[in-house]
């Protein structure tokens, strides 16, 4: 909501700009000169309140079947800039601590609004609050490889109100983008182990007693 939502001019340059939103300018930027405005895919750009594309594909050419959360078309900011990967809704980033003595954020880009965002370490969990009134919600949820290996080794399940939801996912050599939909209204959101600990206790306790239980028998088979 300001007249210009960034500014660059030639003092400055080799500018790359995004995973920013610009929200209602009366002109979004003003620059004399060519900067970048993504980092390409998957990572994405900025989201663009003006933006009018639409989001059917996904993958670096935005010719694969399936949407992921970033315009199927770039943006054009004026003759001699283009954000290639425009967001489709908003984007949150959420404070995820110190992780190998790096600070760390884990963004959340949605077109509903994003509460109670929650990282429980000792859980293994992410957790948070997606609200919309019409239509279908979507997130787009992007999470350092760090935290994805520590938490989770790469194996992970998304929960929608407690059920699992069918979700896709990406990965580069930094992050793990995980992108999924639903109707929109009030759900809770949790990314959990694909085998929550109390299942594979639950897991180990069964194999366990089914090979005390074989090997008891074995005991008791006569040798003839």
């Amino acid at each position: 909501s300001n007249g210009d939502g960034i500014t660059v001019t030639s003092d400055s340059y080799n500018n790359k700009i995004f995973h920013n939103n610009f929200i209602n300018n009366t002109r979004h930027v003003y620059t004399d000169m060519n900067s970048t405005w993504d980092k390409s895919y998957p990572y994405g750009g900025n989201y663009w309140s003006n933006y009018t594309g639409v989001d059917f594909y996904s993958g670096l050419l935005q010719n694969e079947a399936g949407s992921d959360g970033i315009g199927d078309t770039p943006h054009a900011i004026d003759g001699n800039n283009t954000d290639n990967y425009p967001l489709m809704g908003p984007i949150n980033t959420f404070d995820a601590g110190t992780w190998n003595e790096t600070a760390c954020y884990i963004d959340i880009v949605s077109n509903s609004t994003i509460l109670n965002f929650q990282l429980n370490i000792a859980e293994k969990t992410i957790s948070f609050n997606v609200i919309g009134e019409m239509g279908f919600g979507f997130c787009r949820v992007i999470i350092p490889n760090v935290i994805v290996e520590e938490l989770w080794h790469y194996n992970y399940t998304v929960l929608l109100n407690g059920e699992p939801l069918p979700h896709v996912n990406w990965t580069d050599g930094t992050y793990t983008y995980i992108y999924f939909t639903y109707p929109h209204s009030m759900h809770k959101i949790e990314i959990i182990p694909e085998f929550p600990t109390w299942a594979s206790m639950l897991l180990i306790l069964i194999v366990l007693t089914v090979a005390v239980a074989v090997y008891r028998r074995r005991l008791k088979t006569p040798i003839h």
